[in-house]
């Protein structure tokens, strides 16, 4: 009994120590490895659900001292910024979560294997179902999901409900949002540029002095793009800046047709996209 007391006790020291990256001696190696295991959990991935709740095993381990923002890691480099909630000891991962549908073009559904290195932080191998490697998309630089943060508190919220599907993110527009829809040519998707009708949208949603505006995608992330006033030929605006990394990220092509939607009043450095396959 008193050896298996004392391999507990060291299970749990493995558990919540440090996290060696660089082990050198045989010791290290063996207590870094053991340490990789009882940190690395598996998540499913469902491409109709845009939150997940962790194992039970980590809430257990880690729901005392995970972050209100957690950051998910693969080997490129690539990072993702994932809201956390947490309800009924159990820890979630929304807005910000089902970005990883378009950027590892998960078709069908996948396992997310995950390693906590602590500090709110994950490294994330993502595999399809049946357990092949997908491998991940290769950007200079690494591609940096950042979350738009003013419309969520920086404390945990009370009494939500354990519902995967209200837990996801949805734009938060009122009814008298300006809409505007486009399917994306050729221009949009290869210039860098979003090109924007001045009669249909531009003239009431923007200010013609406006250079910079921030882009919120259905997955809740934030892009920060510049806008451009053009009058040669026609009047029109253009969207330029991250929108060319959005594209990419978010494997956008020609075809695919967009809902832009801002404040009635017009003149929004937020305009919130929603992208229609």
């Amino acid at each position: 009994m008193s050896h298996l007391r004392s391999f507990t006790n060291f299970a749990l020291n493995l558990r919540r120590g440090p996290l060696n990256l660089n082990p050198i001696t045989a010791r290290e190696k063996l207590i870094t490895e053991l340490q990789v295991r009882y940190r690395t959990y598996y998540v499913e991935f469902d491409v109709n659900e845009g939150a997940v709740m962790l194992p039970k095993l980590f809430s257990a381990d880690f729901r005392n001292e995970i972050y209100r923002f957690a950051n998910l890691i693969d080997s490129k480099g690539n990072q993702f910024e994932v809201l956390v909630e947490i309800i009924n000891n159990h820890v979630y991962l929304t807005h910000g979560w089902f970005s990883l549908r378009d950027f590892y073009n998960i078709e069908v559904g996948a396992w997310a294997i995950m390693l906590y290195s602590g500090l709110g932080k994950f490294a994330i191998i993502v595999t399809d179902r049946l357990g092949e490697l997908i491998e991940p998309p290769t950007f200079v630089p690494p591609m940096k999901f950042k979350l738009e943060k003013s419309r969520v508190g920086s404390q945990f919220v009370n009494d939500l409900p354990e519902d995967t599907d209200l837990l996801s993110y949805c734009h938060e527009v009122g009814l008298n949002a300006l809409t505007y829809e486009k399917n994306l040519t050729y221009y949009d998707i290869n210039t860098g540029f979003l090109m924007i009708s001045y009669e249909d949208f531009g003239a009431s949603a923007f200010d013609k002095e406006m250079t910079t505006l921030r882009i919120v995608d259905d997955c809740g992330n934030l892009w920060n793009c510049i806008l451009i006033y053009g009058s040669f030929s026609y009047k029109h605006f253009k969207i330029g800046g991250e929108w060319k990394r959005m594209v990419a990220a978010r494997r956008i092509v020609v075809g695919d047709r967009i809902k832009l939607q801002c404040d009635r009043h017009g003149r929004d450095e937020f305009i919130f996209l929603t992208l229609d396959r």
